[in-house]
């Protein structure tokens, strides 16, 4: 199976030679050939400096520069098409600040091969968690996710994770509009009501190592997370009609 590794990243300097380095270890310990992809989002930082040294030794690696920060909702569709450009069979979507493990791609990309469609990295199922997070995020993605499960009916334990491998035809057949993290939710949503197959494989979630976070979690992301969800009823409802 070709695999794209699709790596959004802003201002990530310090966390891509060892995540790129680690990614491309990972495979070649299972016989696993991948190319990883990075949409370097505007970074005004040493970014693009550390991409340029490791394409140098590195012909796997691929770059698409966004000249100005579009948004993480913009980089990852931009990764999604190039990875589709690039002839590949199925894409893992990854965060590029060392919180998500290396060496759980595989089995990632082992639960599409055996049959699922979407290969969710869930922090919620036994064998996942979270490390070095603080109680109050915690918090906050359980009850997030159980209050989303809830609303939806959709027997996915880890909604929002950003972990996860997807089989080329939900690349094709499913289209992604939302702005912002919330596109995380669309695309297991929308994946969903289009009859794919999702499973969960069990991940730890740790802290960026490098750089500062993206993610706020002020009130209007709770808003729009509400009512990303009332958008969701709307594309399931369609989709069963």
């Amino acid at each position: 199976m070709k695999v794209a590794v699709v790596l959004p990243a802003h201002n990530e300097a310090g966390n891509l030679t060892p995540l790129i380095t680690e990614l491309f270890r990972a495979g070649d310990a299972v016989a696993m050939t991948i190319e990883i992809i990075v949409v370097n989002d505007g970074s005004t930082d040493g970014t693009a400096s550390e991409l340029t040294t490791l394409q140098k030794s590195l012909d796997r690696l691929h770059v698409v520069t966004h000249p100005i920060n579009r948004g993480f909702a913009q980089a990852l569709r931009t990764g999604i098409a190039t990875a589709r450009e690039r002839g590949c069979e199925a894409a893992v979507f990854m965060d590029s600040d060392l919180s998500h493990r290396p060496e759980d791609m595989p089995r990632l990309i082992s639960a599409i091969e055996t049959g699922g469609d979407v290969a969710i990295g869930s922090r919620f199922v036994p064998g996942g968690g979270m490390v070095g997070v603080p109680g109050w995020r915690v918090a906050i993605s359980r009850a997030g996710n159980t209050f989303g499960r809830t609303v939806l009916g959709i027997p996915v334990r880890d909604l929002t994770s950003g972990y996860r491998a997807v089989r080329r035809s939900v690349l094709d057949a499913v289209t992604l509009t939302e702005d912002g993290f919330t596109i995380q939710l669309e695309s297991v949503v929308k994946a969903y009501a289009a009859g794919f197959r999702i499973v969960e494989v069990p991940i730890v979630l740790s802290t960026r190592q490098h750089g500062t976070s993206h993610m706020f979690y002020s009130p209007s992301l709770f808003v729009r997370y509400f009512q990303l969800l009332m958008k969701c009823r709307v594309w399931m409802r369609d989709a069963s009609a």
